[in-house]
């Protein structure tokens, strides 16, 4: 019974401790009903390398409700899944065209 609870003890002291180390990334969890995402073709302009890529992909995933993204210069889109109770596909083309890119309307 005193290893048992020692154990326990233990277990509750290393799991405390590791929450106020502010350098350990916190996991977060998100539910989605699979019926609210949207996967949704942007044709975009103005992406020329693959560092505008990686621009647009950085800057539309920051936008809350996007799944996934993946932008394309040679084909000239951004390929996007979001959730459509949080954002839209109005919204996901300010924030490309904000970023100095046209998405097509």
């Amino acid at each position: 019974m005193k290893k048992k609870l020692l154990s326990l003890i233990t277990v509750l002291l290393l799991s405390t401790s590791c929450n106020f180390n502010k350098n350990t990334p916190q996991t977060k969890v998100v539910v989605i009903k699979e019926s609210d995402i949207i996967k949704k073709r942007i044709p975009v302009t103005g992406m020329t390398c693959v560092g505008c890529e990686v621009t647009l992909e950085e800057t539309v995933s920051k936008i809350n409700g996007v799944v996934s993204v993946k932008a394309s210069h040679s084909e000239n889109e951004v390929v996007v899944e979001f959730d459509s109770t949080k954002t839209n596909t109005k919204s996901i083309s300010r924030k490309i065209e904000n970023s100095g890119y046209k998405p097509f309307k």
